[in-house]
């Protein structure tokens, strides 16, 4: 343990960017695997285990990189790109689990609004730009 310790001393490791690498490179050689039944052409099955082995190689390029501002920027660039994603889908599936509240767009300002569920038709007010509108909930 202390070689592998001392070796990783001064490298770059893993970080969001890396464990994005390694995720979509299990989804490559799944939806490879699917296709390498069909092509049994020795070519072209050595072709596609090639593109799937491309995002481990750069997972671990990045890793055992001692460039550590170099791999820090590509990451910050990453999560620039990748955080609003994530967050939507994490606010749409807290509104899924929410059994009590239903969720409205405002026609005017487009902001999500949360009523109470089981209150029948009623009027909604923006309390963003004031505009009243009628659903049922």
């Amino acid at each position: 343990m202390n070689r592998l310790r001392q070796f990783m001393y001064g490298r770059y490791g893993a970080d969001q960017l890396g464990m994005a690498l390694v995720i979509l490179g299990c989804v490559v050689t799944f939806v490879l695997s699917l296709f390498r039944m069909q092509y049994q052409r020795f070519f072209v099955s050595l072709l596609l285990r090639l593109v799937s082995l491309i995002p481990y190689l750069l997972f671990l390029l990045r890793a055992l990189s001692k460039d550590i501002d170099r791999r820090r920027a590509e990451n910050e660039r990453f999560l620039k790109y990748w955080l609003p994603v994530r967050s939507r889908f994490v606010t749409k599936a807290a509104q899924l689990r929410d059994k009590e509240h239903r969720y409205f767009k405002c026609p005017g300002c487009s902001r999500t609004l949360r009523v109470p569920k089981g209150k029948g038709k009623i009027e909604i007010s923006c309390p963003h730009c004031q505009r009243k509108f009628k659903k049922r909930t």
